[in-house]
């Protein structure tokens, strides 16, 4: 006669309250509470106390305390993995995590489920289901995995999504229950290859969140997801010293698209508006009569009456123009020129 583990292991119903079992999870959750407890700086420690509790971690594996779960050795873990602060796996059956996965804070994993009969659920028994998580996805914060799910290579999943079904690789889902919003993958490494093409044309200028989020008109979290992309798949490299990420590759032959992945060709062959339109003139304009040091986003909606994606495309227009110069955190994009005159001279000057 099979034991409960084997039960469980196996996909059966099983008591989860079996003396071998409970035994397990008590080890278990006693190594979990000396790693959760381990002072954050011990990286060393933190480290092999979680390849102790996991069946399989490959290299740099980053688990950010606390982390929960119920066995730990029905946990796989691929290379350059991921989780933030609240993760919590129940592993009573095998959990696959790939390569270059990244996991928001307070997600759940959920392999248990219990009968969906009444009296057979007050029996205490469990059936415990796979769940697998592909190559190179990124699961938002808040995120719950149900059991028997596959969530495909290259997905995205957005927080506070219910993940009740299989996630198809190169997708994005999102809602409660989630459901498939965009194939956004394909876009991703379009960008990556047009802020690439961007970066080996400009070699003394620097790749951020900010550049990519004015060029493609795209959120924060897809940026960091592009340049952490760029990183992982050593496109880009960072360069701590100086607080910069720089292009990595000397030519665009060197990047590596995904298999199945096809790049957007809008993306590919889009090409930049005119630089030269009344609009993106008439914003320096305004912002010297209303004697404004600062250009930002906002200011250009209020005042031009625009979008927000029209109003990020002149600022950028504007930095290659360098009638602004960089960033200024919490302040904007300060205007280089000081009055009107001083903006027809530098115009007049430049278009000859």
């Amino acid at each position: 006669m099979s034991t409960d583990k084997e039960l469980m292991l196996s996909g059966q119903w099983y008591n989860p309250n079996a003396d071998d079992l409970l035994n397990e999870r008590t080890i278990t959750r006693t190594r979990l509470q000396k790693h959760n407890l381990t002072i954050a700086s011990d990286f060393a420690g933190r480290d092999a106390q979680i390849r102790q509790i996991l069946g399989k971690a490959g290299t740099n594996v980053r688990v950010e305390q606390p982390f929960w779960c119920d066995y730990g050795y029905n946990i796989e873990i691929g290379d350059n993995f991921y989780s933030d602060f609240g993760l919590t796996i129940l592993d009573s059956a095998n959990v696959k995590i790939g390569n270059n996965v990244k996991i928001g804070p307070n997600c759940n994993i959920y392999t248990s489920a219990y009968p969906k009969e009444v009296d057979r659920r007050n029996q205490g028994i469990q059936q415990a289901l796979p769940i697998s998580i592909g190559d190179n996805a990124w699961i938002g914060g808040n995120v719950t995995i149900l059991p028997g799910v596959s969530i495909g290579k290259n997905a995205i999943v957005g927080a506070g999504s219910v993940i009740v079904d299989n996630v198809p690789s190169n997708t994005t889902y999102a809602g409660i229950p989630a459901r498939q919003i965009s194939t956004s993958y394909d876009d991703i490494w379009a960008i990556i290859f047009n802020i690439s093409r961007w970066a080996l044309e400009n070699p003394t200028k620097h790749i951020g969140t900010s550049l990519l989020q004015r060029k493609y008109r795209i959120g924060y979290g897809k940026a960091a997801l592009v340049i952490d992309t760029m990183i992982d798949n050593k496109i880009a490299k960072r360069d701590d010293k100086n607080h910069t990420i720089d292009i990595a590759i000397k030519s665009l032959s060197e990047i590596k698209v995904p298999e199945g992945v096809e790049l957007d060709p809008d993306i590919i062959n889009s090409s930049e508006d005119d630089k030269t339109e009344d609009i993106v003139i008439e914003a320096v304009r305004v912002a010297l009569r209303k004697n404004t040091k600062y250009l930002t986003t906002a200011f250009l909606q209020r005042n031009l009456h625009i979008g927000y994606g029209r109003a990020a495309s002149i600022i950028d227009y504007l930095v290659d123009m360098d009638l602004v110069s960089d960033h200024q955190n919490g302040k904007g994009y300060e205007i280089t020129v000081k009055s009107e005159k001083e903006l027809d001279d530098f115009l007049k000057k430049n278009s000859k």
